[in-house]
């Protein structure tokens, strides 16, 4: 079953360019499955040949021992004799190949009405030794498990039509500043929403756990895309990190979901000194497993500006580390799921192009997001619980008062609403359609 990525539209005004693309994201977050997608509308919709379209993955290691020997060579042997037009070359997993930077360049600058397509599971191999060698040559572009609604577009066609439209003008309110038209009070979708909502908050957007029909399948699915990622991309790739060590880390940083970081406590934790433990995080960020938050502050005297929040990039991820796939209101953590849930979508959202921070005072007033568009900052407060009113926290309060942020948005647990604070209009929303 193949679903629509919501990153094809990114991707589809960049394929008549010259430019090469790249795709980097975590293990199992369907990147050969977006190859597909891509090939079939270049057949589909821009009418481009097949003998013009080739898929090849350097998970081949003898694929890899002939594209290192003569690049060149390797490449012209999948294209066609007679020129057709452009050639379109799909490379899976381009992390394996050695001085990979300079052998891209090579195809760049000597091969002729070539587009090439590579993906990678390590930003830190594909951005750092590729990036400086193709500097203005390639796009990249990142892609996550999916998202809440790509979800609902594999599972309840009626659902995701709903969320569609929803999400469309919450975004459009919050990013663009666009009036929303939604009604005051509970939502009537609600109790469809909750069942797939707490679903997604615990087992998360992995394509194949998403998919999957039961929850002995999820369950088995996420332990499998834990231990491959310690064994490929940590053993394997970067000969960095000890399986010990690592899982210590990441299940500490599971457990402090949403918690400021102190990284004393961090390096006890998991038995790393400070430069290790740096460096083993450094590992968990490159491969897409966790993201580091930072704060937003105009005053060191009474904000906090240094330690950072740490949110996992799918949150079935962070709870298999747990080992606990309860849903969110059976447990003590909801709020921590749920924030972290929202963090993964704002991250794809903003990812690129606007920056997110969290806000907090060293008198404990505290925002959980705040996101940058331009000169202008937004904040995003996560209250997942039944709303009568539309009623602000003292410390959004404190936060408009300090700041005057055009727009605040709270994402609730079923309510619509509006308010207005100073000279910000507030708007609440439920979370589930961010």
């Amino acid at each position: 079953m193949t679903i629509k990525r919501d990153i094809i539209d990114k991707i589809i005004p960049f394929l008549k360019r010259e430019e090469f693309i790249s795709i980097i994201g975590p293990r199992q977050s369907g990147k050969t499955t977006l190859f597909g997608i891509i090939s079939d509308y270049l057949s589909t919709d821009l009418k481009i040949g097949m003998d013009h379209i080739k898929y090849i993955t350097f998970e081949d290691r003898k694929l890899i021992l002939e594209f290192e020997k003569d690049t060149i060579a390797f490449v012209r042997s999948y294209m066609p004799e007679k020129d057709g037009g452009k050639f379109y070359l799909f490379i899976d997993e381009f992390q394996y190949v050695e001085e990979g930077g300079q052998k891209l360049k090579l195809i760049y600058d000597t091969v002729k009405n070539i587009k090439v397509f590579i993906t990678g599971s390590s930003s830190l191999d594909i951005k750092a030794r590729v990036g400086k060698y193709m500097v203005g040559r390639i796009l990249t572009f990142s892609l996550y498990p999916f998202n809440f609604g790509e979800c609902l577009r594999a599972r309840d066609e009626r659902l995701e039509k709903v969320y569609g439209q929803r999400n469309h003008e919450l975004l459009g309110w919050l990013f663009d500043g666009k009036e929303p038209e939604t009604p005051n009070g509970e939502d009537m979708y609600f109790p469809e929403f909750k069942a797939e909502y707490d679903r997604y908050c615990v087992w998360g957007g992995y394509p194949a756990v998403c998919l999957a029909g039961t929850d002995t399948e999820r369950k088995k699915l996420l332990s499998d895309i834990y231990n491959n990622y310690i064994l490929k991309d940590i053993k394997t790739l970067l000969e960095l990190a000890t399986e010990r060590n690592l899982f210590l880390l990441s299940q500490y940083l599971a457990a402090q979901t949403g918690g400021i970081v102190v990284f004393q406590n961090l390096g006890k934790t998991a038995e790393l000194d400070y430069r290790n433990l740096k460096k083993h995080l450094n590992v968990l960020y490159e491969t897409f497993i966790c993201k580091e938050v930072r704060p937003f502050f105009k005053n060191r005297q009474k904000e906090l500006s240094k330690n950072p929040k740490i949110y996992f990039l799918d949150i079935g991820f962070r709870n298999n580390l747990m080992d606990n796939m309860t849903p969110p209101e059976k447990r003590p953590d909801a709020g921590a799921i749920v924030e972290n849930t929202c963090f993964v979508r704002l991250n794809q959202l903003c990812e690129g192009e606007n920056k997110i921070n969290f806000w907090r005072t060293k008198a404990g007033a505290e925002v959980d997001f705040v996101a940058h568009k331009g000169d202008r900052i937004i904040s995003i407060e996560i209250k997942y619980s039944e709303f009568s009113f539309g009623k602000i926290s003292k410390s959004l309060a404190s936060f408009i008062s300090s700041f005057s942020p055009e727009r605040a948005v709270v994402l609730t647990k079923n309510y619509f609403g509006a308010a207005r604070s100073g000279k910000t209009d507030v708007l609440f929303y439920p979370a589930y359609y961010l």
